[in-house]
């Protein structure tokens, strides 16, 4: 008997969805969870007939020691009779090996649901010194003859009935698909031998392989049909018309283009069919060809509204790319409740990225998981072997030993693939094949665009009558969760596993009826699988409609939709978005700028005067303006789509949409834009500024952007979009909704022990920007507020800034922006304003432990205090430059706060090193030109006005300027601040008045 508690719900609840912060949903899962539960359970204890023991443990038959024996021992016992069935099939050959494939196929479906509960078990009896042997092989083998026991196995029997059921229900139902998939070719065989190539009369099945794919609606899964002649045909059991009337319309497609796109031949049998397989293969007609292939496939599938066609849903042959997996396409949006955000740029930029061709799944596309610091490549062309995947897998460690046990580790992305994928085709320029792509996609859409009656025609005639697929959550979300779910507290405990495949309540979105659905199916083992008619806006379950009127429009009219709004505006916005999914593929030599801060003007070029910098400054400004969302609610803040960061260090980038940092995001874009105002007077720039600054701050003052909660930083945080807004305001000349003392008293509401350290993203960051809040205050109140709350930060104490008070060393970084060189100039700076002698003698100790650092064996400082020597870097954020800036800070306030001598290598290495890298300003020439140009102001000397005096001058000629159209690499297509072009944007304005316009490494 099953007994609950409301109070067993509420622990479960905290402990399997603490991530759930809505009482609404809550309250709901609690009841939900409390009437499921509270029904009895009516599986009783299992008949032990039901479940034979094994043999005699034999370690002949378990040779790789993770227990196949086993498993193979319940496949068998709970298969009875099917071998027999399989051979008395007239459509299998006598020499196949059908039934002993199945066999193999789900032993390795029953390890993965048993395992990790035998291994407890196994550790639970070695802990109570139960196993016989003296090494862990021979414990092993204990622990292996008690398992077949019947001692044994009515002990496991006992204690986890749910798994024994669950596991022979598997593979029970695995059983009678196999034998319906070969009563299916027997049934249809004179029309695939007619209609299917690869399918010849006379031939007879050597092998089906299940599971190619999901398991949905009860166990079913794709089935590959081997016949001995080699041929091979592809079960599904759904619905084909969808298959069909794809297939149908790119062959329509074609006869209008002129071209070949592969089509597959598909036989409809009802509720289930079959279709021509598509063997890999290497394609030989020519990188551009096939370039060209992928352009017109994205092309189409746009038209088709396709979602999900990522790598392994097309394969490539010798006959080009085709897809092979055609139910999400006609995708409709789901309906939605008018929630708060509804008329926000953001949720308007959202759905537009949602409704382009950076979904379909064929062109570049990283998927990463919230938290992850690295995403996977998905995409078509962008997948490739030897990935690092941000899911983890489980391994199984030391096999046939008493001490094996399963973890939970990092996987690298091992699945063959044919498809050429952009990394992959050096010979031929990333820019070439992106080129070559686009020019195709065009004239797909032009086409459309220019025939939209006959394109929307035809659309209605090939898929108006078909059923799809509709995807509420990845497909590795739900297997994530199916996964959690044979951990052994799982599947012993039905509040446990209940709770946990509930956490599909964790997307806000989600209707509580898609939800539940979603939870219900997972109980089963299936991956959830809803469906719509292209004609319908009800979504579907196998055995149920789940939610009428589920969707905004049916996906047949959002379809056509779709194309009725294919202007040429709109085109030319795809094949945008298309550069922006490329730049994660650019490579990264791409980036350098060559420049070298000794060197001569270039040529005839006379320099450069005020009307020609300011000249650049307005051109990306315009640009900036052009590209800018703006919702239909002024409340929110206007934002932009632009390729953003993915990865930790940089390494991936995909589309998206900007958030509300400094780094970044839309502050830094709204600062460039109040600088533009001023500069030139020009009230579009303003009024653009306004539509970010003005909505941001009053929903920072009210408290509801939770976006900013997350980092107090001067860079990615809070602190650093309040100074942006401050500064802004300054250059506007607007007051705004809060006061410099108002903004300080957010950022030591945000402000707290335990968190990051640095400049960047942490307390570092707060104490630089509450400085910077009191540097610019003009009344008295504003100052005392700013100053009280710069103390309160340094009140948090050294470890607040990551220093160790023994060692006086920062962070477990030297660098500015990460490290100690930007942690102990804003110490300094307190102690010096504010007379407060301890603070200002722990960021002299602290700077001087940065020059303590100095490596004399390359003359050179380690990006970390670990000291590797190989461990060297150049730009802002690690390395020389920001060293530098660092240093010259600290002097400004103790002059022998470090070394003169140290300073002096300093400026050489960044001299040396520091330029040429990129344009940006976190590692690349704006940063290493504001570290030199202050080096000089603060250490007349230092660098030598021989090279300041024609430094940015001859880095706007020959890099800066028109930068975005002239260079190909990734920082040419970002437009934020650190990393793209309002960086370049805002140098320039700085380098035409440096007092107005502050430097933002500096935050002064």
């Amino acid at each position: 008997m099953f007994e609950v508690t409301p109070d067993d719900i509420s622990r479960a609840l905290d402990t399997y969805l603490p991530e759930l912060d809505s009482e609404e949903t809550r309250d709901r899962l609690h009841g939900k969870l409390l009437r499921d539960l509270s029904a009895p359970d009516t599986a009783g204890d299992p008949d032990p007939r039901d479940f034979p023991a094994p043999a005699a443990y034999d370690p002949a038959l378990d040779a790789k020691g993770q227990m196949e024996d086993y498993f193979r021992h319940h496949v068998l016992a709970w298969t009875e009779g099917v071998e027999a069935k399989v051979s008395a099939s007239p459509q299998v050959a006598a020499d196949g090996s059908v039934f002993a494939d199945f066999v193999a196929t789900q032993s390795g479906r029953v390890a993965w649901l048993m395992t990790r509960t035998l291994l407890e078990v196994l550790y639970e009896r070695r802990a109570r010194g139960e196993l016989e042997g003296d090494d862990p092989q021979e414990r092993y083998a204990s622990f292996r003859r008690w398992t077949n026991s019947a001692q044994g196995h009515g002990a496991l029997l006992a204690e986890n009935p749910h798994l024994f059921r669950t596991a022979r229900e598997q593979v029970r139902t695995a059983a009678s698909h196999l034998l319906h998939v070969l009563s299916e070719v027997e049934r249809n065989r004179g029309l695939l031998d007619e209609r299917i190539p690869g399918v010849v009369p006379g031939s007879r099945i050597t092998t089906v392989a299940l599971g190619q794919g999901d398991t949905h609606n009860g166990g079913r899964t794709v089935a590959r049909v081997v016949f001995d002649d080699g041929g091979q045909v592809v079960h599904k059991p759904r619905p084909m018309e969808a298959e069909a009337g794809y297939h149908g319309f790119v062959g329509w497609m074609n006869e209008r283009l002129g071209t070949d796109l592969r089509t597959l031949a598909v036989l409809p049998c009802g509720d289930e069919g079959f279709v021509e397989y598509v063997s890999t293969g290497t394609w030989d007609s020519g990188t551009e060809e096939y370039f060209a292939r992928i352009g017109r496939l994205t092309g189409i599938l746009y038209l088709l509204k396709a979602v999900d066609i990522h790598y392994e849903n097309v394969v490539t042959s010798d006959r080009g790319p085709v897809v092979v997996d055609t139910e999400t396409l006609l995708t409709p949006r789901m309906a939605e409740e008018p929630a708060e955000g509804e008329g926000s740029a953001w949720r308007h930029a959202v759905r537009t990225l949602k409704d382009s061709v950076v979904t379909i799944g064929v062109l570049p596309l990283v998927m990463k998981p919230n938290g992850a610091d690295t995403g996977i490549d998905v995409g078509v062309i962008g997948y490739a072997q030897g990935q690092q995947s941000p899911y983890r897998n489980i391994r199984f460690r030391n096999p046939g030993r008493d001490d094996m046990f399963a973890e939970l580790a990092s996987a690298v992305a091992s699945e063959a693939n044919a498809n050429p994928s952009v990394s992959q085709n050096a010979p031929l320029p990333v820019t070439e094949q992106r080129d070559i792509l686009k020019r195709e996609l065009r004239r797909v859409l032009l086409h459309a665009r220019d025939h939209r009656q006959e394109v929307a025609g035809a659309i209605g005639r090939f898929l108006g009558g078909a059923r799809f697929r509709f995807l509420n959550n990845a497909t590795l979300f739900y297997m994530q969760l199916l996964r959690m779910a044979t951990h052994p507290d799982a599947l012993r405990d039905r509040l446990v596993r209940t709770a946990v495949l509930h956490r599909t309540a964790l997307r806000p979105d989600t209707a509580a009826e898609v939800g539940d659905d979603e939870t219900r199916q997972l109980l089963r083992g299936d991956v959830p699988y809803f469906t719509y008619t292209a004609d319908s806006r009800d979504l579907e379950a196998v055995d149920r409609t789940v939610l009428r009127e589920a969707f905004a429009e049916s996906g047949l009219e959002s379809t056509l939709a779709r194309l009725a709004g294919l202007d040429t505006a709109e085109v030319e916005r795809q094949l945008t978005l298309v550069d922006f999914t490329f730049v994660d593929k650019l490579p990264r030599e791409w980036e350098t700028t060559g420049f070298t801060p000794r060197g001569a003007r270039r040529g005839q070029d006379p320099k450069p005067g005020r009307n020609r910098f300011l000249a650049e400054a307005v051109r990306i400004g315009d640009a900036l303006v052009d590209g800018m969302i703006v919702g239909k609610d002024g409340s929110h803040p206007a934002t932009w789509i632009a390729p953003v960061v993915m990865g930790a260090e940089e390494n991936q980038w995909s589309p998206g949409v900007l958030a509300f940092d400094l780094y970044s995001g839309t502050p830094g874009i709204a600062l460039v834009l109040a600088g533009l105002a001023r500069e030139t007077g020009d009230t579009r720039y303003r009024n653009a500024a306004l539509k970010v600054i003005d909505p941001l701050e009053a929903r920072l003052k009210d408290g509801t952007l939770a976006e900013l909660r997350a980092s107090v930083g001067g860079m990615s945080g809070l602190s650093g979009t309040l100074y942006c807004l401050d500064t802004a305001r300054r250059l506007l000349g607007t007051p705004g909704a809060m006061t410099p003392g108002e903004r300080a008293d957010l950022i030591v509401k945000a402000a707290g022990p335990g968190g990051a350290t640095d400049f960047l993203s942490g307390t570092t960051g707060a104490l630089a920007a509450c400085m910077a809040l009191h540097r610019y205050s003009v009344n008295e109140d504003d100052r005392k507020r700013t100053a009280a709350a710069a103390a309160s930060i340094v009140a948090l104490g050294p470890e607040a800034f990551g220093v160790d008070t023994a060692t006086a060393r920062a962070t477990e970084y030297l660098g500015y922006a990460h490290g100690a060189a930007g942690v102990a100039p804003w110490l300094i700076e307190y102690g010096t304003v504010f007379g407060d002698e301890g603070i200002r003698d722990l960021g002299v100790r602290a700077m001087r432990a940065v020059a303590d650092a100095y490596d004399e064996t390359d003359r050179d400082w380690p990006r970390e205090w670990s000291g590797e020597e190989a461990n060297r870097a150049y730009g802002w954020c690690h390395g020389a430059p920001g060293l530098l800036m660092g240093a010259v800070s600290a002097v400004r306030h103790v002059p022998d706060a470090f070394p003169r001598d140290r300073l002096a290598r300093l400026a050489e290495l960044t001299l040396e090193r520091g330029f040429g890298n990129n344009t940006t300003y976190c590692h690349g020439d704006l940063g290493t030109a504001e570290a030199v140009l202050l080096a000089e102001r603060t250490v007349p000397g230092l660098v030598g006005e021989e090279v300041t005096a024609d430094l940015y001058p001859r880095l706007f000629t020959e890099v800066l300027e028109r930068y975005d159209t002239r260079a190909a690499g990734k920082y040419a297509f970002s437009n934020s601040l650190m990393l793209g072009q309002a960086g370049i944007a805002w140098s320039l304005l700085r380098h035409l008045d440096p007092r107005t316009y502050p430097s933002v490494l500096r935050l002064s």
